[in-house]
């Protein structure tokens, strides 16, 4: 197919970087692998987005048949000397070796010089991922800051080994390249040292090996079966030779991780793309420029879903939303510094579990804020304290402001998913993502403490059978004259919010069972009864997609039923009750559900000069 030919890097008299240190670069990060190569590749591709609307990134799984491979063995076999490094044949031989393709497009390839010793003041895109390990990223806002993040192309390879197809504008003409490398350990041959690092490509007379070119270049991409592309179609595809899938997890804690079949592995990288990537999914007013993403099994599409459609999402893209039209301002107080924008949106927990989920941080409640730098992708879903009812969540978002993104650059590790300041160089900037880190635990502290608009626990409910079992309101807060008083903190403390509420709960809101019958009921009680109160209730549906929402044209729909005193003396019909001034008595709203949805009840009150009938 091609004399190109193997060659490894041998080791130099004053040392060199070892392929097994360079893969221990990225650390051990938290993240699934899968997730790390997602939320990489992805950044690779933002930062080399030209100036169009749309930004293509794509994932394709394949297992090659017998032929397919055959066509692969026989251009990367023989691996350089006893392939000890790579294990390459292996790989190949095997019929269960998966393919595993990332593609751009919108993007600008991988141009500038072929050899990392040449001077250029542009972009050496194609040097920063082929030739150098540990190369800083200089474009402005970038989502990248350190070149070991690459590491995980090779580590997700059972053979350590890419290949790389790019084309590129390279001195006032379009030039496609072809090269494949490959990161195995270090190891002797025939008496020499060498430090594990492989490209395969045509070797210079120098002796250093160089991309295939141009027609060439697509001659062999193409009988791979690499992405097509047109003729002056810029962009990068990645192949990862002998790709792991990683593991599913079990539903029993203590049974043994399965390995992910090639659906189950691009369900994940489908969640994965959702949830690391759906800042610049998503159109919003101050971008122009959006990614489209694709997952695919042996040429069939995985349906991914908008991202401001998934239940579990809403919230942070909500709250993003907020935080880009001004939200709220973190500051520094010394030195006075703007560091960003927070937001935070509640909202009910979905019931059903959806295979978008799975790489979300919590397979629970959501209680986290989703941080990012201006790249707009995310670096970490930082937890906050959890609400006390499992039913509802949160999500925030902060985002840095643009004059102080360089500091938190810097504090990221080198796979991007923390702010970690205290192994920063620079004090004042240490200083800075300090300050912002606590300004936001703050933040979502004070929320889950003190914010109304939050469900409370409905507690032990009886079968429901087709009736949801997860019937739950927002905390009743008065929203007429007076109102404004939040609940205590745990210490008892004062929020600072006044104390002139005309209303408050007893308990929260419950499902009980009168006459074979359910409904949802909460108890509530006058602050004051100096003047007469007009209390009214306001009910609602709440359903998996985490929005209040009208029920469809001829549904049933929730509806107050009545109020009834706590002595049990008196019942008034409707959705508004009258309190007069000295009546010292506690009351129920008793509230008729519907099947399949939360009910949500809103309380409000003002004074009136209307007596009670």
């Amino acid at each position: 197919m091609s004399d190109a030919m193997w060659w490894a890097q041998p080791s130099a008299p004053e040392g060199a970087s070892r392929g097994e240190g360079i893969r221990k670069q990225l650390g051990r990060p938290d993240l699934d692998p899968l997730q790390v190569l997602v939320r990489e590749a992805a950044q690779n591709t933002w930062d080399a987005r030209l100036s169009t609307l749309e930004v293509g990134f794509d994932v394709a799984l394949t297992k090659p048949d017998q032929s397919g491979l055959q066509l692969w063995k026989n251009l990367l076999l023989p691996a350089f000397g006893d392939d000890t490094s790579l294990r390459l044949a292996t790989v190949l031989d095997d019929p269960a070796t998966v393919l595993l393709t990332i593609s751009d497009r919108g993007t600008g390839g991988l141009g500038g010089p072929l050899r990392g010793d040449r001077v250029f003041h542009g972009s050496a895109d194609f040097v920063g991922l082929v030739r150098d390990i540990g190369r800083t990223s200089r474009r402005e806002y970038s989502g990248g800051t350190y070149g070991f993040g690459k590491g995980v192309l090779f580590t997700t390879s059972a053979a350590g080994t890419i290949l790389v197809r790019t084309r590129c504008q390279w001195q006032d003409r379009v030039q496609t390249r072809l090269i494949a490398v490959a990161l195995g350990d270090s190891f002797d041959h025939q008496g020499r040292r060498y430090t594990g690092r492989h490209w395969w490509g045509r070797i210079a007379p120098d002796g250093i090996p160089d991309p295939l070119l141009d027609d060439e270049a697509d001659a062999v991409a193409d009988a791979l079966g690499m992405p097509a592309r047109a003729a002056d179609e810029l962009g990068t595809d990645i192949v990862i030779v002998g790709a792991r899938l990683g593991s599913s997890a079990t539903p029993k804690a203590d049974d043994p991780e399965q390995p992910r079949t090639m659906q189950e592995a691009a369900w994940f990288i489908g969640s994965a793309m959702l949830w690391e990537l759906w800042p610049i999914m998503i159109d919003t007013p101050h971008n122009a420029t959006r990614m489209r993403c694709r997952i695919s099994v042996d040429g069939h599409d995985l349906p991914l879903p908008d991202a401001d459609r998934v239940a579990r999402l809403q919230p942070f893209v909500r709250a993003y939303r907020s935080a880009l039209n001004g939200g709220s301002p973190v500051r520094s107080r010394t030195p006075a510094v703007d560091l960003g924008r927070f937001a935070v949106e509640a909202f009910m927990t979905p019931v059903r579990p959806h295979w978008t989920d799975i790489a979300a941080p919590t397979d629970g409640p959501m209680h986290h804020c989703a941080l990012m730098r201006q790249a707009g992708l995310v670096v970490q879903y930082r937890p906050g304290p959890q609400l006390p009812d499992s039913d509802v969540s949160y999500g925030a978002v902060f985002r840095t402001h643009i004059d102080v993104d360089d500091a938190f650059a810097a504090a990221e590790p080198p796979t991007h998913d923390a702010w970690v300041p205290k192994n920063m160089e620079d004090a004042a900037a240490r200083k800075l993502v300090r300050s912002a880190l606590r300004a936001i635990d703050n933040r979502m502290r004070e929320y889950a403490w003190a914010e109304p608009e939050r469900a409370a626990a409905a507690g032990t409910q009886p079968p429901l059978g087709a009736l949801s079992s997860r019937f739950a309101s927002l905390m009743p807060t008065g929203t007429g004259s007076g109102a404004g008083q939040r609940p205590p903190r745990p210490s008892g403390r004062s929020t600072g919010r006044g104390a002139d509420t005309l209303v408050r709960t007893l308990t929260p809101p419950r499902l009980i069972e009168i006459d074979q019958e359910f409904f949802v009921v909460t108890d509530i009680t006058a602050l004051s009864t100096s003047h007469p109160i007009l209390v009214t209730a306001t009910v609602s549906v709440a359903l998996d997609n985490g929005s209040e929402t009208d029920p469809p044209a001829g549904a049933a729909s929730p509806h107050v039923v009545r109020f009834e005193s706590l002595d049990a003396a008196e019942t008034r019909p409707g959705a508004d009750l009258t309190i007069t001034a000295g009546d010292p008595r506690d009351w129920r709203v008793v509230v008729h559900p519907v099947d399949g949805a939360a009910t949500r009840i809103r309380i409000s009150a003002q004074y009136t000069q209307v007596e009670a009938h």
